[in-house]
């Protein structure tokens, strides 16, 4: 994070102080006219800085607005970048300043008027608005991954439904067989198209994440088998309507049980959930956050819970429930679980973090 810190030459001292706060944060502060690159004018030089910057903290001072004061030029150039400076400006008045001295651009935001130490207090306000700002670009981003997981869930529904023989595989031996690895592919190329938005370029972690959660849609299918299969075991022999010389008789099994259902595709949920999770934390260290690893796990077993109570209708219509409820709460969950400002993701998808930067120049 890069930000430009604006202000005049009697303020020296205390920008530096800023400058530092902000720094300790990680920030990376503009603060001398000796860190403009070579070349060009310097008026061209300046304004190249704050073009490049996302962010200005402008120190109001009695100095700072005197009409001819080089720190009024910085203060147009941002406003020519940033119209509106809701989120972008942030000023500071660090001397008693008439009001009607100040610009009415900076007037129209809240001025910080420090009561304490003017470092932290900025430092503080600053990371407030960095994490509004990044909190809006987030929700606006949420469409690129949303369209890419109810694809995915679309494409997986077809395959499943019109491919389910093809490619087939399974960890175990039982009655129901194998299933087709395809949905398995296609989610985990969506989920590295997650990653690579996520500043993920290692090609074999990328073709890591997809074998990863092809493994974990076959181990999803076979714990739902297996656990059928176990179900299927507890019989029990009710007797039906007959006559007295030839009683009729029919055996139920708990895997026949339709509640059954819900605890089938629950358990092939949670085991195909926590192996896709798994491969997201180990191919991309980005994703640490524990509510979003539960979230996506709760999503899983949701997901294949309900799948197991609607199993009964249609094929496809089934499929695209499963697909659609777990593969985009599970995207958006991962998505929510990155860190705010992941400045690798391409501009085109609008999660590009700000690129903060700051300058002093001549006073």
């Amino acid at each position: 994070m890069r930000i430009f810190l604006s202000f005049p030459s009697e303020l020296e001292s205390q920008a530096d102080s800023i400058a530092q706060s902000l720094r300790n944060c990680d920030h990376d502060v503009f603060f001398s006219h000796d860190d403009l690159p070579p070349g060009d004018s310097f008026d061209a030089r300046v304004e190249k800085a704050i073009e490049s910057s996302d962010f200005m903290v402008f120190l109001i001072s009695p100095e700072s607005v005197t009409r001819g004061r080089y720190t009024l030029s910085e203060l147009a150039f941002a406003r020519n970048k940033w119209p509106n400076p809701s989120n972008r400006v942030l000023p500071v008045m660090m001397a008693p300043t008439p009001l009607e001295q100040v610009p009415t651009y900076l007037k129209a935001v809240t001025i910080l008027e420090p009561q304490g130490s003017a470092a932290a207090e900025t430092r503080a306000a600053v990371d407030r608005m960095l994490e509004a700002k990044s909190e809006q670009s987030r929700d606006r981003s949420i469409l690129p991954f949303a369209v890419l997981s109810l694809a995915s869930a679309v494409l997986c529904s077809l395959v499943a439904t019109y491919a389910l023989n093809v490619l087939q595989y399974s960890f175990v031996v039982s009655d129901a067989g194998g299933i087709t690895i395809l949905p398995g592919v296609i989610f985990g190329a969506a989920i590295a198209a997650c990653n690579v938005m996520f500043g993920a370029r290692d090609r074999f972690q990328l073709a890591l994440v997809v074998a990863i959660t092809t493994a974990a849609w076959i181990a999803a299918y076979d714990a739902s088998a297996v656990t059928l299969q176990a179900l299927g075991q507890y019989a029990r022999t009710v007797p039906i309507e007959g006559n007295a010389a030839n009683p009729a008789q029919i055996t139920e099994t708990l895997g026949n049980n339709p509640y059954m259902g819900f605890l089938i595709g629950g358990i092939g949920g949670a085991v195909g959930g926590a192996i896709t999770i798994l491969g997201v934390l180990l191919t991309n260290p980005a994703f640490r956050r524990i509510d979003s690893v539960v979230v996506t796990w709760i999503a899983a077993i949701a997901a294949g819970t309900v799948y197991g109570a609607i199993v009964r209708l249609p094929t496809l219509l089934g499929w695209l429930v499963l697909f659609g409820v777990w593969q985009t709460a599970f995207v958006l969950a991962m998505v929510r679980g990155f860190p705010r400002g992941a400045a690798q993701i391409p501009e085109w998808l609008g999660r590009s973090a700000p690129a903060l930067f700051g300058s002093r120049a001549a006073r």
